[in-house]
């Protein structure tokens, strides 16, 4: 085993802890159990991070066309953040 091989394992190792452990403040956000609870944006992001961790490491190892598919996974967590009420655009219909 290469030292590359070995660090394109430890990527995607990482990735794939952070992925899972984001998944919980994913699914709170998707079913509404997050209002108030500010530890889940931080998690949607540490989802978001370990999927783009997986891609990269994909990438390196030269199997890019497993790493497509991969980057459809970030959709929930947009939906997720979406839910969640982070990015909704403030009303300014009060300025003329």
């Amino acid at each position: 085993m290469t030292s590359r091989e070995t660090v394109i394992f430890l990527i995607c190792g990482a990735g794939t802890l952070a992925m899972s452990l984001g998944a919980f403040g994913l699914l709170a956000a998707i079913n509404r159990q997050s209002r108030g609870n500010g530890r889940v944006v931080p998690l949607i992001g540490l989802y978001a991070v370990g999927v783009v961790l997986n891609i990269a490491a994909l990438t390196m190892a030269g199997v890019w066309y497993l790493a497509v598919p991969l980057a459809l996974m970030l959709v929930p967590a947009d939906e997720a953040l979406r839910r969640h009420g982070v990015g909704r655009r403030a009303d300014l219909s009060h300025f003329k």
